[in-house]
C-alpha cells in the first residue's frame, strides 16, 4: 500500500459507510423486517421485541438489506444462533427456497417490500421513523470530522432517499450521498470520485474509505488501482464481530479504526 506522507495528513475525501459507521439503526431494521415479515409471509406470526436481542447479535451476518427478514424467519423457526453466525450463506439458501415464492424471486420481492416499508412508515410518522436511529456520536462531534476533509461523501447500500432524510435531521451536511440507487460496487462508487477529482484538481485524491463490513474493505483491496489512493478502515463499533477485528488487525491494507479516535479527528486515526 502506499504509504501516507507527513505532507498529507488528512485525506482529500472522507468516504464513509452510512450504517454502523455513522447510525446505528438497529430498532429500525428490526421493526422494518418485522412488518415486511408480515406483508411476506402473512398466514405466520412475525417474531415479537423478545428476538430483538439474538438479531442485534446476528446482524453482522447480514451482507445485503432484504436478508434481514430472512434473519427473522431464521430465529422464527427456532435455528441455533452458532448455525446460523457460521453457516448464514446455507441458512439463507435454504430459507430462500422454503416458500412458494423462490430463490432471486424472493430476494428482490424482500428488497421492494423493505423499502415499501420505509416509504410507508414514514408517510404515516415520520418523527417515529427518525427516531429509531442514533448516531454513534454527539452530532457536533461527527460535522467537525466529516468537515476536516476536503470532501465527505457517503457510499451506501441503503437507499440515498432515506439516509439523506436521516443526515438532514441530524443537521449533517455531506459533499455526495451515493446510495442503492447507483447500483455500483463500492470499488466503483471510489474510481468514480477519484475520477471526478482528478478531472477538476488535475491529480488523483487521497482517499479515506471507512467500512464496517470486512468483506467490503478485503474486496476493495484486491484492486491494484485502489491501492495507492485508498486508505482502509474497518469501524471497529459498527456490525461486525470481534474475528473479523482480528483478522483487520493482521492485514496490512486495513486500519482498525476505534470510536474514540474517530471521535478525535482525522488526524488521531493513523
Amino acid at each position: 500500500m502506499g504509504s501516507l506522507t507527513t505532507s498529507m495528513p488528512t485525506p482529500d475525501i472522507l468516504a464513509l459507510d452510512f450504517d454502523g459507521v455513522l447510525c446505528d439503526g438497529m430498532r429500525e431494521y428490526f421493526e422494518t423486517s418485522r412488518r415486511t415479515y408480515a406483508v411476506t409471509w402473512p398466514n405466520q406470526p412475525a417474531p415479537d421485541d423478545a428476538a430483538l436481542p439474538a438479531f442485534r447479535r446476528l446482524r453482522p451476518v447480514i451482507l445485503s438489506g432484504w436478508e434481514m427478514p430472512l434473519l427473522l424467519r431464521a430465529l422464527a423457526e427456532h435455528r441455533p444462533e452458532a448455525a446460523v453466525a457460521l453457516h448464514w450463506e446455507q441458512v439463507r439458501a435454504e430459507l430462500l427456497e422454503s416458500g412458494p415464492l423462490r430463490g432471486a424471486a424472493l430476494a428482490a420481492e424482500l428488497g421492494r417490500q423493505l423499502d415499501e416499508v420505509r416509504r410507508r412508515w414514514i408517510a404515516a410518522d415520520r418523527a417515529d421513523w427518525l427516531g429509531r436511529h442514533a448516531p454513534y456520536c454527539p452530532l457536533e462531534e461527527l460535522r467537525r470530522v466529516t468537515a476536516e476533509a476536503e470532501r465527505a461523501i457517503l457510499v451506501t447500500t441503503k437507499e440515498g432517499e432515506f439516509a439523506r432524510l436521516i443526515l438532514d435531521h441530524w443537521g449533517v451536511g455531506l459533499a455526495d450521498i451515493q446510495g442503492k440507487e447507483s447500483g455500483s460496487h463500492k470499488c466503483d462508487n471510489l474510481r468514480a470520485v477519484i475520477a471526478e477529482y482528478a478531472a477538476t484538481r488535475g491529480r488523483r485524491p487521497r482517499v479515506w474509505f471507512v467500512e464496517d463490513r470486512l468483506e467490503t474493505l478485503q474486496h476493495v483491496a484486491t484492486h491494484p488501482d485502489l491501492d495507492d489512493d485508498v486508505d482502509l478502515f474497518l469501524a471497529a463499533w459498527g456490525y461486525n464481530t470481534e474475528a473479523a477485528r482480528e483478522t483487520a488487525r493482521a492485514n496490512r491494507r486495513i486500519h482498525l479504526l476505534q470510536l474514540d479516535r474517530f471521535r478525535q479527528g482525522l488526524a488521531a486515526w493513523l
